[in-house]
Parts: C-alpha cells; structure tokens; sequence
C-alpha cells in the first residue's frame, strides 16, 4: 500500500500518543486511513474525534 508523505506523517504523530482533533479539522485528510483500519476513531463527548493509531498502523508508519 502507497501512503502519501501526508498520510505518513500523520501516522507517525500517532505513534506516540492519541490526538484530538480541533473543531476546523478536516476529516476526509485521513479518511483512507481510517478505511484501511490503520487509524481508528472514537467521537468524545465534546463534539470533537479522538484518533488512535491501530497496530497495522505502526507497521505502515514505521515501514
């Protein structure tokens, strides 16, 4: 599977811990790695989505 260096990037900063997104983030940026179960998602009570990377997704990150 071909990441973009977007997509990559994004990956990586999951490595380390889970982000919240920010009211203007766009979702659809990261949407094929949510579909390719390589990051998942969980809405907060906030309104806003946690991201988590997946254990398929620390392999893509660090291949």
């Amino acid at each position: 599977m071909e990441l973009t260096d977007l997509e990559r990037d994004f990956l990586r900063k999951l490595l380390g811990e889970s982000w919240v997104s920010p009211p203007t983030f766009d979702h659809e940026i990261v949407a094929r790695l949510v579909e390719l179960g390589l990051v998942e998602t969980e809405p907060i009570p906030s309104g806003d989505i946690e991201y988590r990377i997946t254990d398929a997704g620390r392999a893509a990150a660090t291949a």
